[in-house]
């Protein structure tokens, strides 16, 4: 396996809307659907944005798996941690070492840029082996919270 993985940026627009259409192809079967895509407009803010890192692995010049980070500015500590928003692999890349090659890609960038605490919300068994086998930590019990989600409503 011969994997290239590279730091998605601006001019990166057609790559980031097959993603959201082949969407489901990187998450557990039946999990998810294909996402609507960003306006080009939005997809070229978007990949340009500073706070964003989205990381791909390309085998053959096919996406066999994408790590979507946040860097997210802190008034405490070295001001800044990541969080690890999502990972993916497609079904028939896993257990080849694509998701830990990206997780890699992203502890150094973590290690070059400064940042020293990266989180994630793991959100199945697989997901909670996958990041302990790569180096994280369970949180104290007292450090864990509970997702809530507010959806706001659009314009109808």
């Amino acid at each position: 396996m011969t994997l290239a993985i590279r730091q998605l940026g601006p001019g990166d627009e057609a790559v980031l809307e097959r993603l959201a259409r082949e969407a489901p192809q990187f998450d557990l079967a039946g999990r998810s659907e294909p996402d609507d895509p960003l306006t080009p407009v939005r997809a070229s803010a978007y990949l340009a944005h500073e706070s964003v890192l989205h990381w791909i692995a390309e085998e053959q010049g096919r996406v066999a798996g994408e790590l979507l980070c946040h860097v997210l500015p802190m008034p405490h500590g070295a001001g800044r941690e990541l969080l690890l928003y999502s990972i993916g692999v497609r079904e028939g890349d896993r257990r080849r070492g694509v998701g830990r090659a990206l997780v890699d890609t992203m502890f150094q960038w973590a290690t070059g840029a400064g940042v020293r605490e990266v989180w994630v919300l793991a959100d199945n068994p697989g997901a909670e082996a996958f990041y302990g086998a790569c180096g994280f930590v369970r949180a104290a019990e007292h450090e864990q919270g509970v997702l809530w989600l507010l959806h706001i409503p659009g314009p109808r």
